[in-house]
Parts: C-alpha cells; sequence; structure tokens
C-alpha cells in the first residue's frame, strides 16, 4: 500500500536487519534504507485499487536481489524503529488533524440538510432524532479536535507524547466514522448516491481506522503506556 512511489525518485524502506532475543522474545532489529528508483533488483508495479481516498493510486514494491550500500542507510544500522516512531507520531497527529477537518465538513452537509430538508410539514432538524445526533456530532468534533491539539502541543514541547498521540488518532478515526455515518443517515437515500458527496465522505472515512496504525494498535499502545510504569 504505498501510494505516489511510480513518480517518487526514492523510496523510504524499514528492512529487518537482525533479531535480538528479550524477556518478552524475539525481536527484530530494524534499519531504515533510502531505495533510488532504477536501483537494480527493486521495481515498481500498480497495486491494489480502494474504495477509499480514490486519489491514492496504491504500489507495490518488489525486491528481487536488490543490494544497497552503507550511504543509503537513514539514520543508524539498526537504528529503524527511532526513525519509524518519529514518523509515525507525525502521521497519526495528521490522520487525527484530517479526521477532524473532514468530520467538520460532513458535519456543515449534516446541518445545512437539516436546515432544509422538509418532511411531515417541518425541517427534519426540529425532530429530536435528528437534532440530537447533531447535538452527539458536534460534541465528538469538538472533543476530538481538542484530543488532537493536546498532543500536537506536547509533542512540539519535546513531552512524552505516545499515549496521547494514539488516543487522537484512535478517537478521531472512530469519530469521523460515527459522523459520516450518522450524517448519510440524517440525508436517506440520497446520501448514498454518487450526486451528492456524502458517500464519498463515508468511503473515505473507514480508510482512516487502519492506516498508520489500526484502532486495535492504537489501543494496544494506551494500555501499555499505562501499565508499563507500573511494570505490567
Amino acid at each position: 500500500f504505498i501510494s505516489g512511489a511510480d513518480h517518487a525518485d526514492f523510496v523510504i524502506v524499514f528492512v529487518a536487519t537482525g533479531e535480538d532475543q528479550t524477556d518478552r522474545g524475539p525481536k527484530k532489529r530494524i534499519t531504515t534504507f533510502l531505495v533510488d528508483r532504477g536501483t537494480p533488483g527493486f521495481t515498481i508495479r500498480d497495486g491494489y485499487k480502494s474504495v477509499s481516498h480514490r486519489g491514492y493510486r496504491n504500489m507495490i514494491l518488489e525486491f528481487d536481489d536488490c543490494r544497497l550500500p552503507g550511504a543509503q542507510v537513514l539514520g543508524a544500522v539498526d537504528g529503524g524503529f527511532a526513525v519509524m516512531n518519529e514518523w509515525l507520531y507525525a502521521t497519526r497527529i495528521t490522520v487525527a488533524a484530517m479526521a477532524v477537518g473532514r468530520a467538520r465538513r460532513v458535519f456543515d452537509y449534516a446541518v445545512d440538510y437539516a436546515a432544509e430538508r422538509k418532511q411531515f410539514g417541518q425541517e427534519i432538524g426540529r425532530f429530536q432524532g435528528v437534532s440530537f445526533q447533531l447535538a452527539d456530532m458536534v460534541t465528538e468534533i469538538d472533543a476530538a479536535d481538542w484530543l488532537t491539539l493536546a498532543s500536537a502541543w506536547r509533542l512540539d514541547q519535546g513531552l512524552p507524547a505516545n499515549r496521547e498521540i494514539a488516543s487522537a488518532k484512535l478517537y478521531a478515526s472512530e469519530m469521523l466514522a460515527r459522523v459520516t455515518d450518522a450524517t448519510l443517515q440524517i440525508f436517506g437515500g440520497m446520501g448514498l448516491m454518487d450526486d451528492f458527496p456524502i458517500e464519498r465522505f463515508w468511503r473515505d472515512a473507514r480508510v482512516e481506522r487502519i492506516w498508520d496504525g489500526t484502532s486495535e494498535i492504537q489501543r494496544h499502545i494506551i494500555g501499555r503506556e499505562l501499565l508499563r510504569p507500573r511494570g505490567a
């Protein structure tokens, strides 16, 4: 799932370069490499087509006896986890921020539609079943917004932020799923028609709970960060 690799001059690859035995079992040593397009043994080919974020063109990277000099190492040999974590901190905050932005946009559609669409002689937003949904949606959006800002602030200040970033990514991505689904429900059948943008928001929201660490991974990180200081 390497998006944009067909346009890149080089790609960043994380490679297992050894293994250590720990009290929790084997742990792979990872090294980060810069691989230039055209390197012998390195091939880029078309990948799978996704229903989420159709603008992302996924590519598959293939390696066949591909050899790289030491100058292509990014960071230190066996230091790939440090590079990876620094990258994931930033991308997970970015995913959370994107989720908040998309949720606010699709929420605007929901509010406008609820204020304009009429059934039984009144705007559907006057029905408690709809207005309560809107209230829950905006509350969740604001909560995700503050979680994201707080985690970004901690990272910017150089404070420990692993748990906070995981919480922001987890909550914001799952919030986006709930908000887009609720908006589609408010639109009814028209929400599934490609004449309106709601179905695209709904499709695109699904991948946010998967890439840059699934929701399950984020929950694992949060639980680990809570228990590790207590020796568990």
